[in-house]
């Protein structure tokens, strides 16, 4: 480290205990990598809140995820049109993930995620789960089932990756 501050382009590894890193300026940027890190961050690249739930396999990202049902995974693709157990979409780069857990998959829990929807939607579109880990627009009534609003407009019948934000 320099007198003015993180004089350091690149990474910085952390090895000892209580080591601590003072800022310079926005132009001064380095990557901390640490087992623990107490600190206020200020912003995040990815804009979700993600938690790792055990499943029985491994699912493509923007899959709509339920609680499973008989099974000793708590989580599966949705299989259900507007299934009342679905809590989130797989996430491939959350902004926040919760707890440690080795293993598990990503579920995004709130926030701004792209979503498997099959069908036509518009943006403003409220979504619902459906089948195959899919979502696809909600109608009149259907309200309570929503899992997030569409962000963007996709015109095909074809299921495709839409930005959504779930709530």
């Amino acid at each position: 480290m320099d007198t003015y501050g993180l004089g350091i382009k690149g990474n910085i590894t952390v090895g000892t205990d209580n080591t601590y890193v003072m800022g310079g300026s926005s132009t001064r940027m380095a990557n901390i990598y640490s087992v623990l890190f107490t600190g206020i961050a200020t912003s995040a690249r990815y804009a979700d809140l993600a938690e790792k739930y055990s499943c029985s396999e491994e699912l493509l990202v923007g899959t709509v995820i339920s609680v499973s049902r008989n099974s000793e995974f708590e989580v599966s693709k949705c299989e259900v049109d507007c299934d009342p157990a679905c809590i989130g979409v797989v996430s491939e780069n959350p902004g926040f993930l919760m707890g440690d857990r080795k293993g598990g998959l990503i579920t995004g829990l709130v926030g701004k995620l792209p979503v498997r929807v099959k069908g036509r939607i518009e943006k403003s579109n409220f979504i619902v789960p459906t089948f195959n880990g899919c979502a696809r627009a909600g109608i009149p009534g259907e309200e309570i089932y929503k899992i997030g609003v569409s962000l963007e407009t996709n015109d095909q019948d074809k299921e495709r990756l839409v930005m959504c934000i779930i709530k």
